[in-house]
């Protein structure tokens, strides 16, 4: 019965040690954070800068063979799932080589 005591001991005071341990952790970065937002507060905050002009938009190179629908679908679908007012330009598509997606395929999906 007494080396049953004893682990019951050993158990409850690792269990204080540890979370002892985590509450300083705890108090230690929120400390910390007040340190950094305090110093932050004191500065004024900068200007925004101006808006950059949008440069002209040329057409996108498209390669022989991608018909024009194709690549309104590409783009289609690129706007879709842009941020919402962030715009973007595709300024060329080209054709992948398929045996670098089937080596990829095979490293990543070999088992």
């Amino acid at each position: 019965m007494d080396i049953l005591g004893f682990g019951v001991q050993v158990m409850l005071i690792g269990l204080v040690v540890v979370f002892v341990g985590l509450i300083l952790l705890i108090i230690c970065v929120k400390i910390m954070d007040k340190l950094v937002n305090k110093s932050e507060e004191g500065k004024p905050a900068a200007p925004a800068p101006a808006p950059a002009a949008p440069a002209p938009v040329s057409a996108p190179q498209v390669e022989a063979g991608i018909s024009p629908e194709v690549l309104a679908a590409i783009t289609a679908a690129i706007c879709a799932y842009a941020p919402a007012g962030k715009s973007l330009v595709v300024r060329s598509v080209r054709r992948k080589n398929s045996w670098n997606r089937a080596a990829r395929e095979e490293n990543i999906y070999r088992f």
